[in-house]
């Protein structure tokens, strides 16, 4: 196991290498013709979480930790712990990913977090008592150490009541997100990192985020739409696409509905770059969001010289700080939460 690790290491610090010296990355010129992320009256009142997947698991940790007084829950996959990462890119792999070198204790990493919030760079830690979190543990993954993840709960354990903290781990789950709507099989590393475990990771998350729900729709039968729109008003760094991504309810058109926001995290080659629209369609979240008045927003990293898989800024690839209310890209991401609820300054 730990040979198998080091190899997949050993490829992905080469892809970095081949990235930055012979610039193997997308070249192509950003579009500003898509349509505008519009508002939604429906969400005027709504209930904000997020979720995400490995580096999106990271990001959406970092999203809740930065706005605890907007966003109200996360439920996060095969991720770590907020901060993981403050030592750089080389630490992030071997302690944050493996566990070749070892982390920093909690005890450090609670002193990080309070002055980070003295400071003002993210909010005040104890908003999140009262918030529902879960978290995935796949307990084969050999990219996302189940000891990292472990980690990762150690850390929520220590911040919000504990009947708000659900954890699910499977044996046989490797690195992929739990779907039951992909035939890549549970532990299977094929199939943009989607797997069917013969659980529905997006109902559990969606469930623990927002308590009892009517039963997920067909896939077939969804009555909604998803919808491309331009991500550059909102961002104005190297590490997100020209476009995003959102599911809409037919019934959150309705300007006198009350839906609820979720925002989805893809992974590590995951995004509409690189895999289309296969985690956007086969999650699962838009099946419970259409039968349940629930908008999700799916907002897209882009690769770069610095980030050839295109992945969430969980290591500091942007100028400012990663875990920080001013990283662009969660800058980024509250800016759309604002558009579609109204909170626009």
């Amino acid at each position: 196991m730990a040979l198998r690790n080091s190899f997949h290491f050993f490829r992905l610090f080469s892809a970095l290498l081949c990235a930055l010296v012979l610039g193997a990355c997308t070249s192509s010129q950003p579009d500003n013709n898509y349509n505008k992320l519009p508002y939604l009256a429906s969400l005027s009142n709504a209930k904000v979480t997020v979720s995400g997947f490995s580096s999106g698991g990271y990001m959406a940790n970092q999203l809740h930790l930065a706005h605890p007084e907007e966003i109200e829950g996360a439920a996060l996959f095969s991720a770590g712990p907020w901060g993981c990462a403050i030592k750089g890119l080389s630490h992030a792999m071997m302690s944050c990913m493996a566990t070749t070198l070892p982390m920093i204790s909690q005890q450090e990493r609670m002193t990080m977090l309070h002055k980070a919030s003295r400071s003002g760079a993210i909010g005040d830690p104890a908003l999140l008592v009262d918030d529902p979190v879960y978290i995935f543990v796949g307990q084969s993954d050999t990219v996302v150490a189940p000891a990292v993840t472990e980690s990762l709960i150690t850390f929520y354990q220590t911040l919000v009541a504990s009947y708000n903290l659900k954890v699910t781990a499977l044996p046989k789950a490797g690195h992929g997100f739990p779907t039951l709507q992909t035939d890549a099989e549970c532990g299977d590393p094929s199939g943009h990192h989607l797997q069917n475990c013969h659980f529905d990771g997006a109902g559990e998350a969606l469930t623990t985020l927002y308590g009892q729900l009517q039963p997920a729709s067909a896939p077939e039968k969804l009555n909604g739409n998803v919808e491309e729109f331009g991500q550059l008003e909102f961002f104005d760094g190297k590490g997100m696409l020209d476009r995003g991504y959102i599911y809409i309810p037919e019934a959150c058109r309705d300007q006198d509905s009350q839906c609820q926001l979720h925002v989805s995290l893809h992974g590590c080659d995951q995004s509409a770059e690189v895999a289309g629209d296969s985690f956007i369609r086969n999650s699962g979240f838009n099946r419970w969001a259409d039968s349940n008045n629930i908008v999700v927003l799916y907002p897209q990293a882009k690769k770069s010289l610095p980030n050839p898989k295109g992945c969430w800024d969980w290591w500091g690839y942007e100028s400012e700080p990663f875990f920080s209310r001013n990283n662009q890209q969660v800058s980024a991401i509250v800016g759309m939460m604002h558009r579609l609820t109204g909170r626009e300054e």
